[in-house]
């Protein structure tokens, strides 16, 4: 048996620099150089995280664009590299690796094809032992040396895999000293049989201290580490040593950095009770809540031990506060729709405990209105806001004419991760003329329940995930009594990145919506489904898709299904492209009578900027309609389509 200790430090000895042929300056700027070459032989091609760490701890392979001045210096560097090459196996699990090296002249058929080599600079980096010395040294300038070949012949053997894995747990009252669990193994990413190499060896002793905090020991510390090595049987058995400290629950919390945010406030979002358990889930649950808060340019939650005669430990928040003013807007046009803007002002803390008050503007030939959102967090309880909204608008489309205010009062919180959920109670007060209703004026008010689930990677370019809305609303009217109905609309996304990076992402999209309880007539113009435009299906003008009038109006419908996909390439940084399909429809009836769908397809051009794409969008109808659609649409806007 052999025994070794593996640790951090001495990784990095490994992958280090500073000594040997580094600590030394050239003597001799003006000698003559012997260029050469590096190769590593013996290693099987397939192992090429191996070969490149090899490559990487070099340094004959490092200094190879500064030759040696002899034979005798390349053999000083590759006998340096012996030394680094036998740590790089050993973090490999190759134990028993064997390493020899061998210095050749080049053959003259290679030489005759090789590039010549520049000299080096005078005062740059040298080998110690690149003096002139013996038969090695050159002594004249006038005759060109001949070019060496350093090979290093390395023989691996048998890879060590992993037999057992042992803990020494010290707890305050006892010493526990046991295998591994398989809940423990699959917990440390560690497996009987793999290959013994250092960083998974490491890395499951991180994971192991983190499994003693999950039993409620903030302050364990990680022992000496050893690794036993069996060269009989070509296996290792590690054994991880941990000094638990006492068992604590969670204690008084401090908060630092609070200036204009109250602490209290602060303070309210863990997600601990009192007296729970310590647990450090909770410690990375609270930090996530108060970063999600947008009034932090950083949080930290930590423990700040030592456990006191409670058996609590005191927990630490430190926060960087941001500013919690914010001006912003944009500008989108499009050919059927001409030029919009908005404009918005937003205050994050405008009582001092998160209240979030956002007042916009938005002008377009379309519509011209106002709005307000006010949300204010841990109402009642942690995590559940308390939101409220109102929007006043003038509406000029083919569809409708006229005036329409809103308003919506409700709670929001989420249910499971990634999910979440709106209900409350809304009003609102329409005066339209519509296509097939003039004169039309309703008094409606109703109820609005939304689940939502969100696990994209970015809220405007997503690369990875998935949206997901439910949205049911009935009304009734208020001053007409018999007026009711019910809206129910389905809305989902995907995203999925073809690369690592998320540079070629198909993202496609869905929609599909039904009024129950009044026909289409009855219905306010502003409360039916429509379909077209740079938000629905592009290429077609807004509102077009669906039931047309004599006028080729829009009449809307009580029933909407569209589909849409896109292939998002990201061509260099700045720059990507987009091309797309798209369909739907909207139809008279609650249910569609058919499944007919109106197609447009386009390309789309992309602009990264900090805040988001740039969407320059041109798309034509595949089912164009005589003396309805024109022969393309064009869009400009700020974000990704959907």
């Amino acid at each position: 048996m052999l025994s070794a200790c593996t640790s951090d430090e001495g990784l990095s000895g490994v992958l280090g620099f500073g000594d040997g042929a580094d600590s030394e300056i050239a003597q001799n700027d003006l000698q003559t150089t012997i260029p050469y070459e590096v190769e590593i032989a013996g290693i099987d091609p397939q192992e090429e995280n191996l070969i490149a760490a090899l490559d990487g701890v070099s340094t004959a392979r490092r200094l190879q664009s500064r030759p040696t001045a002899s034979r005798a210096g390349l053999q000083r560097r590759a006998e340096d590299d012996v030394e680094r090459f036998q740590a790089v196996l050993r973090s490999k699990g190759f134990y028993d690796g064997q390493i020899t090296f061998e210095i050749n002249e080049k053959a003259a058929a290679d030489i005759s094809s090789a590039p010549a080599q520049d000299a080096p600079d005078a005062g740059s980096e040298q080998d110690p032992a690149d003096g002139q010395s013996g038969d090695d040294a050159l002594a004249s300038t006038s005759e060109q040396p001949t070019p060496l070949v350093l090979t290093y012949n390395i023989d691996v053997g048998t890879p060590y895999l992993i037999s057992a894995v042992n803990l020494v747990i010290t707890y305050p009252d006892r010493v526990v000293e046991r295998h591994a669990t398989d809940k423990e193994l699959e917990k440390t990413r560690l497996e009987i049989g793999q290959r013994a190499t250092a960083e998974p060896i490491i890395l499951g002793e991180q994971y192991s201290v983190d499994i003693l905090r999950e039993q409620g020991y903030p302050l364990v510390e990680a022992g000496k580490r050893t690794v036993l090595a069996d060269t009989a049987q070509k296996t290792i058995t590690i054994n991880y040593a941990f000094e638990t400290g006492p068992q604590a629950d969670f204690g008084k919390i401090t908060v630092n950095g609070a200036e204009d945010v109250d602490a209290d406030f602060i303070a309210g979002y863990r997600s601990w009770r009192s007296g729970e358990q310590y647990h450090p889930d909770q410690v990375r649950t609270t930090r996530r809540d108060l970063a999600q808060t947008n009034l932090f340019d950083s949080v930290i939650v930590k423990v700040a031990g030592p456990v006191n005669d409670n058996g609590e430990i005191p927990v630490e928040i430190e926060v960087v506060e941001r500013k919690m003013r914010s001006i912003g807007g944009g500008v989108n046009f499009s050919t059927a729709d001409g030029p919009g803007a908005n404009a918005f002002w937003e205050h994050r803390n405008l009582f001092g405990a998160g209240e979030r008050l956002r007042l916009g503007i938005d002008v377009s030939s379309l519509e011209q209105g106002l709005s307000a959102e006010f949300k204010k967090p841990q109402f009642l309880e942690r995590r559940q806001s308390f939101v409220a909204e109102a929007n006043a608008k003038n509406n000029d489309t083919d569809a409708y004419t006229g005036s329409t205010l809103d308003s919506f009062a409700g709670i929001e919180r989420p249910l499971w991760e990634n999910w979440t959920t709106t209900f409350g109670v809304t009003a609102e007060y329409s005066d339209l003329t519509g296509s097939d209703s003039p004169n039309e004026e309703f008094y409606l008010a109703g109820l609005r329940g939304i689940l939502r689930h969100d696990n994209t990677d970015n809220p405007l370019d997503p690369s990875r995930g998935n949206r997901f809305e439910i949205n049911v609303s009935p009304y009734m009217g208020l001053t007409d009594k018999d007026t009711g109905f019910t809206t129910v609309s389905v809305v989902g996304s995907q995203y999925l990145s073809i690369d690592d990076e998320g540079d070629y992402v198909l993202a496609t999209r869905a929609r599909t919506g039904t009024i129950i309880g009044e026909d289409r007539g009855n219905l306010p113009s502003n409360k039916r489904y429509y379909s077209g435009g740079g938000g629905s299906i592009r290429g077609y003008e807004y509102q077009k898709v669906g039931p047309l009038d004599a006028d080729n109006d829009p009449l809307g419908g009580r029933s909407v299904l569209e589909v849409g996909a896109e292939f998002r390439a990201r061509v260099t940084e700045s720059f990507g492209i987009v091309p797309f399909i798209e369909g739907g429809n909207v139809y008279a009836r609650s249910e569609p009578e058919d499944i007919s769908l109106l197609w447009a397809a386009g390309l789309g051009f992309r602009y990264y900027t900090a805040v988001g794409p740039l969407r320059f969008d041109v798309a034509v109808p595949l089912d164009k309609r005589d003396n309805v659609d024109d022969d393309f649409q064009f869009y400009i806007s700020l974000g990704q389509a959907f």
